[in-house]
């Protein structure tokens, strides 16, 4: 993203693990990466911190993983759980609307999970589309392996899977705007 932006302006970037904050770091300074700034704290708390901050937010939400499960490695699905799937859903809505609340109005947000479950993904979408009034955009990319998201709002439509292969792992990503 710094790249993108030909390292001008300011990107805030968040990790709530302090092992993976302190990589993050190490990255973004290796990398030259002048205007990010890394914190290492929870984002849920974010949004009343920077509240209508942002023109754009990243949100690579926290998962189940289910894109990343091998059939020939128990150890990839070996943690997961329908309670977990749950627990994680209601992270996921305290992460989407705190990542809401930074985002300047007209801003855009990419909400993304390396799982495949409907609860984390369209799910959480179809509540962010009715309890905070967002706006699902079309990705305008063409992605191989990619269908669209399934819902029974067509707006919902617009968001895609990213079905695992040998060149991937799956995932899921949607754009929205308020």
């Amino acid at each position: 993203m710094a790249a993108m932006m030909n390292n001008h302006g300011y990107i805030l970037a968040n990790e709530l693990d302090g092992l993976r904050c302190e990589r993050l770091k190490y990255n973004v300074d290796k990398l030259g990466a002048r205007i990010v700034e890394v914190s290492n704290g929870r984002g849920e708390v974010l949004g009343k911190k920077y509240e209508n901050t942002f023109d754009k937010v990243l949100l690579d939400a926290p998962c189940s993983g289910e894109g990343r499960f091998l059939a020939t490695d128990a150890r990839t699905y070996r943690s997961w759980s329908e309670k977990t799937v749950k627990e994680l859903a209601k992270l996921q809505r305290k992460l989407l609307k705190s990542a809401v609340t930074a985002l300047k109005p007209g801003g855009e947000m990419v909400y993304s999970t390396c799982t495949l479950n409907r609860e984390e993904n369209e799910g959480i979408l179809e509540w962010a589309v009715e309890e905070l009034g967002v706006k699902i955009l079309e990705i305008g990319i063409n992605i191989k392996n990619a269908i669209p998201a399934i819902s029974e709002n067509k707006e919902i439509e617009k968001a895609m899977k990213i079905l695992p292969s040998k060149e991937t792992e799956g995932f899921f990503v949607a754009k929205l705007s308020l």
